[in-house]
């Protein structure tokens, strides 16, 4: 009898084994060939009531309208070679991590949005571009998939999301976030250090029409990419409610929004009520 009961595990685990090696297979990535120079940007679906749930694709593209750079958007999930979502390939070369893709197409077409610039205020503004990408960034993923949830906000609904997956994206954020450091706060210090990452961008900002002045600097791709998840992507939540208490922030995407994105109509799901056309 334990023969028997060892062969069918044996043989169980073996179909697993295939089983695995099959769908593996089935999901390797079949490369597709664009036009010759284009730059394809690879990203998920656009959002409710901005281009993208996620800020770093909302940065990115938002970069490459600022810098009158043409591209393709290709949406998809198919992840880059560091496992993030939104990456870019031109002529078969694949970039991924939206600043390294920036670094990358301003190298390959010759752009610099920061040129005219000051050493000083290029550096203040790469200082602001690493407290919103690496520090800013982890107050608003918990707020959005731990704590709006406790509060009532159906995140899986307003971001299209299937229900079953949304406590593995809580425990995955909870896990990354206590890794970075943020997540290692009690709410309410989580709350505070958001405050604190918004009250010195208002401060920086002041009453400029832009983060360096008058016209963009690589930063504001940055900055828009992620101010527009408080603002467009809160859902009436905590960070809808504090990105509210600095006017001048919520003029400025509203700034940008008008600025860099004349089609924004057409890149929202308005809700998810129809597809969005570009």
């Amino acid at each position: 009898m334990g023969a028997i009961t060892n062969f069918v595990i044996c043989i169980t685990a073996a179909m697993g084994v295939v089983l695995i090696t099959v769908i593996r297979r089935g999901r390797k990535r079949v490369k597709k060939v664009y036009p010759p120079n284009t730059i394809v940007h690879h990203q998920i679906g656009r959002g409710p009531y901005a281009p993208s749930i996620t800020p770093f694709a909302l940065k990115l593209e938002t970069y490459l309208r600022m810098a009158k750079l043409p591209y393709l958007n290709v949406h998809d999930r198919v992840r880059s070679s560091k496992g993030k979502l939104t990456w870019i390939e031109v002529n078969g070369e694949e970039i991924a991590d939206s600043e390294f893709c920036i670094q990358y197409v301003n190298r390959k077409f010759n752009v610099s949005l920061d040129e005219g610039f000051s050493e000083e205020n290029r550096a203040a503004a790469l200082a602001i571009q690493r407290m919103v990408d690496e520090h800013l960034y982890w107050t608003l993923v918990l707020q959005r998939w731990v704590y709006d949830s406790k509060d009532g906000i159906n995140i899986s609904k307003m971001l299209n999301f299937p229900w079953v997956i949304t406590p593995t994206l809580r425990n995955f954020v909870n896990k990354q976030s206590y890794a970075q450091g943020v997540g290692r706060h009690t709410e309410e210090e989580v709350h505070h250090v958001m405050h604190e990452d918004l009250t010195a961008l208002s401060k920086f900002l002041g009453n400029k029409k832009f983060l360096l002045g008058d016209r963009v600097c690589q930063t504001d791709g940055a900055v828009f990419g992620m101010l527009a998840q408080f603002y467009w992507h809160s859902f009436g939540g905590y960070g809808e409610k504090s990105i509210k208490k600095y006017p001048n922030l919520c003029d400025y995407c509203e700034r940008m929004k008008v600025e860099f994105w004349p089609d924004w109509d057409d890149c929202i799901t308005h809700g998810w009520t129809r597809k969005a056309t570009k």
